[in-house]
């Protein structure tokens, strides 16, 4: 009976009542709905004889996940990544949470990062940096014929960076560079009749959204992400977001810190956790706790279970928002 649930939530009827974009807030049957859940990295990482999502549900408090796909994961082994993707959709829907479909590409269209790797060699970087855009549109056509339900919502492209920072990182200029390619994507998926939430990503590794209220997609059911990591310091994080979440609503599908780190997320509780989880709750904003997987940083999870500080931190957040 749960498979029998789950397959019919895949397939929802268009007409149902749905999760939707309502000026700056996604509703649902007219309530506000805010996303606070676990980014998950790319599902076919993840042990196939493990489902997480009640636990998750449950013991964590989350009513969202997002569930990752790499593009060389895709290039390489389309039939099994669907097949795991609808099995990790199946199960977090039959656990009552929403779900984020991320298609986890970082770089510029047909563009930056394509340089890092030969295609014709895959190595572990091919399955971030295969930017090709002809890649991304299978991948969409694909997965908006087959997950329609509503609770689903569509993360088109994780980060989008060029390789020129400094200047991505200034107002406009990059964002309109991006913004005929989301369109072009946002079009062929409405084409094919399907009416889910899209999340589109601003510039800079999802950061720069200066600007963007200047120039935002037609698309009424489109929604926008951003990632704030404990390298981007408080300063920052106002006028980076450039009050985009008081027109569309923003999901940060990426946030977290460990204390420590050489990477970009270096950072503890104190001087970054506790302001950006008030800085998001004072704005409203849904979000996606990075990441459940413990060969991604900043884990929540070692490979033994345990909970680090941020995935303790993390889950004390859910558990203060529990519904």
């Amino acid at each position: 009976m749960i498979r029998l649930a789950a397959l019919l939530m895949l397939f929802w009827p268009a007409s149902a009542l749905a999760l939707e974009v309502s000026g700056n807030l996604l509703t649902e049957n007219g309530q506000t709905v805010v996303l606070r859940g676990i980014a998950m990295g790319d599902v076919t990482d993840l042990p196939a004889e493990v489902n997480p999502y009640p636990e998750i549900a449950g013991d964590w408090h989350a009513n969202a996940v997002r569930l990752s796909i790499h593009p060389g994961t895709w290039r390489d082994k389309k039939n099994e990544a669907l097949a795991t993707l609808t099995k990790h959709v199946e199960e977090a829907r039959a656990a009552g949470l929403y779900v984020i479909i991320d298609y986890h590409v970082i770089g510029f269209p047909d563009g930056y990062a394509l340089d890092y790797f030969d295609v014709t060699e895959p190595d572990t970087k091919t399955d971030y940096y295969d930017s090709r855009f002809s890649l991304a549109m299978d991948f969409w056509l694909t997965v908006a014929a087959q997950f329609k339900d509503p609770a689903i919502l569509y993360e088109l492209w994780n980060e989008p960076i060029s390789g020129n920072e400094e200047d991505e990182g200034v107002g406009l200029t990059y964002w309109k560079k991006y913004r005929p390619y989301w369109r072009v994507l946002t079009d062929a998926i409405r084409s094919s009749g399907n009416s889910n939430v899209m999340l589109v990503a601003p510039p800079l590794w999802a950061f720069n959204a200066r600007g963007l209220t200047q120039s935002l997609l037609p698309d009424a059911n489109t929604a926008y992400t951003w990632h704030v990591y404990a390298g981007e310091v408080p300063e920052e994080w106002a006028d980076a977001l450039d009050n985009l979440d008081r027109e569309k609503p923003v999901v940060v599908t990426e946030w977290g810190f460990e204390p420590g780190a050489k990477q970009h997320w270096a950072g503890t509780a104190e001087d970054y956790g506790q302001p950006f989880a008030a800085f998001m709750d004072q704005r409203g904003l849904s979000s996606t706790a990075w990441c459940w997987n413990p060969d991604y940083g900043p884990n929540l999870r070692r490979a033994d279970g345990t909970l680090t500080v941020w995935g303790r931190f993390a889950k004390d957040y859910l558990a203060q928002h529990a519904q």
